[in-house]
Parts: C-alpha cells; structure tokens; sequence
C-alpha cells in the first residue's frame, strides 16, 4: 500500500518515511497540505494518508476535507479517498486554544482513523495500517473498522465538549469506534499523565529544598 507522509518538518517526514519503508510500505512524502493534494490528484494508487495536525497555510484537517472532492478514476471507476490518521504533537493544557483542541475534535467527527500524539506509537500506527489496507482489499476487519477504542485513546489530551450524544463518524467505513469510550480514555490518560507529572514535581522540589536547606548550613558560621 502506498502512504503520503505529510508534515512541514522535514526530520518528521525523514523518519517517518524510513520507518514504513523498512516496514514493507511504498512511500511519498509532502512538507505541506498543498502539496499532499498535488500528489493525490496525480496518484490514484494512495491509499492512506498520515498527516500532521499544524501545519503552515493548509492544516491536516483541512487537508482531509480538500481530498474528498478530488476525483480519483481508475478503469474501473471511481474509487474513493484515502483513509487518514492525524498526527498531532497538541498536549492538554492551559496554553491549548481553543481553536486547536477544535481541530481534534473536528478529526474525531469527521472520521479519521485515528488521530495519535507524537512521538507515535508504532505499533498502533502498524495496526491502522493493516487495517485500511484490509479494507482495501474488501477484507474483514473484525469488527472494529478503528483503532479509536484501543488503550491510549487517539485525541489523548483533548477535552471534548458539546452535546453528550456525538454524531457518528462520517466518511464512509472509515470508521470512528465508540465516541464517547474515547473520551472517557482521554480523561483517564490525561488525569495519569497529571498525576504523574505531579509527583515528580514534588519529588524535585524535595530535592530542591534539600540542596537549599544544605547551602544554608554551608554559610552559617562553624
């Protein structure tokens, strides 16, 4: 199966690129979403599409909505888009727009396979993969047609807001698993991630008094 990699940091899509290749997938990289769209329109044999999030003049989910009115004919007939997983380096935090945590949430309805925080885990990309490539192939998939309700949900850090009754997910088997089991991962994760970061806060600022509490006693008078 042939993959874009679309991303505007050239030592992402360096990487990224060895790193399907040596795994037996034929690949073209993109340093921008225009140009992403250039390459679909001249390659019908694109199956999938791993793109990043923020990017510089197209982002990654405009990008999957200027793929839908590409039209891709074979001597077959019309065949449809590619399947798209977003890759996003956002974390949850006070500094996260609004805007941009808009954007996951928009990748989640739209119908993305999957959408995975940076650095990305292998094993799940290797697993969306094979997926779309089953579907290609008119293979079953066993049920699930995404990796969106497996452990480490795929909009990890965002927090979903709205209606508590989502629309499913749209774009024609591409799949978009159990909405709100995915938000309830993300909470999960999130609330880990806090606690843990937490604890090694207090473990250095422990070891900060210590240092200080020493300094102290090296300046008193003997």
């Amino acid at each position: 199966m042939k993959v874009i990699v679309v991303d505007d940091v050239g030592v992402v899509r360096h990487s990224m690129d060895r790193l399907l290749t040596d795994n037996g997938y034929s690949v073209v990289t993109a340093a921008s979403g225009n140009d992403a769209i250039e390459l679909l329109k001249k390659d019908n044999t694109i199956g999938a599409v791993l793109t990043d999030l923020l990017m510089p003049g197209m982002d990654g989910i405009d990008l999957f909505k200027a793929s839908l009115n590409i039209n891709r004919l074979t001597d077959a007939g019309e065949i449809p888009p590619p399947e798209f997983i977003l890759m996003t380096a956002l974390r949850p935090s006070a500094d996260v727009h609004r805007k941009e945590a808009g954007l996951l949430q928009q990748a989640v309805s739209l119908g993305f396979v999957d959408v995975m925080l940076k650095p990305i885990d292998k094993e799940r990309l290797f697993r969306n993969l094979s997926m779309i490539q089953k579907r290609l192939n008119g293979e079953s998939t066993g049920g699930t047609d995404s990796a969106n309700t497996s452990t480490g949900s795929p909009t990890a850090g965002v927090e979903m807001s709205g209606s508590a009754s989502a629309p499913p997910a749209s774009g024609g088997g591409r799949g978009g698993g159990d909405w709100q089991t995915a938000v309830e991962e993300v909470r999960t994760i999130t609330q880990s991630k806090f606690e843990q970061f937490q604890s090694e806060h207090n473990a250095l600022k422990a070891k900060l008094n210590e240092l200080q509490a020493l300094v102290e006693e090296l300046r008193s008078p003997s």
